[in-house]
This record gives structure tokens, sequence and C-alpha cells, in this order.
């Protein structure tokens, strides 16, 4: 299997990652006497902006040959 492939189908899978990191950020709820939703959301969103840079520079260095 070429480097080129791998890298995209990693780029892939980073990216499907980051939208569930950032569905799971945008949809999380909180409440109850231990409210923990404001940590959750923020690691949530910090996983899917790192996920999404991530999956940029796996599709970029994959474009770039072989």
């Amino acid at each position: 299997m070429k480097k080129s492939a791998v890298l995209k189908a990693v780029s892939c899978l980073f990216a499907l990652t980051a939208l569930l990191a950032a569905v799971c950020a945008f949809t999380v709820t909180g409440g109850g006497f231990l409210d923990l939703s404001n940590i959750v959301r923020a690691v949530c969103l910090g996983a899917a902006v790192a996920c999404a840079v991530l999956a940029v520079a796996a599709w970029k260095s994959a474009g770039t040959g072989d």
C-alpha cells in the first residue's frame, strides 16, 4: 500500500474523529450536584481542534508524493 493512501486514510479518520468530538462538545448537557459539563465541553472542543489540525497536516503531506 502506498504511503499517500495510508496518509489519506489516516486523514479521513482524524476528520471523522474531529467531527464526532465537535458534535459531542456542542451537545453535552449537565446538571446535578457535580456538573462537569463545561470541562467536558472544553476537552471535546480541544480534541476536535487537534484532530482537525492533524487531519489537514496528514492530507497535505499525502499530496506531496510518495
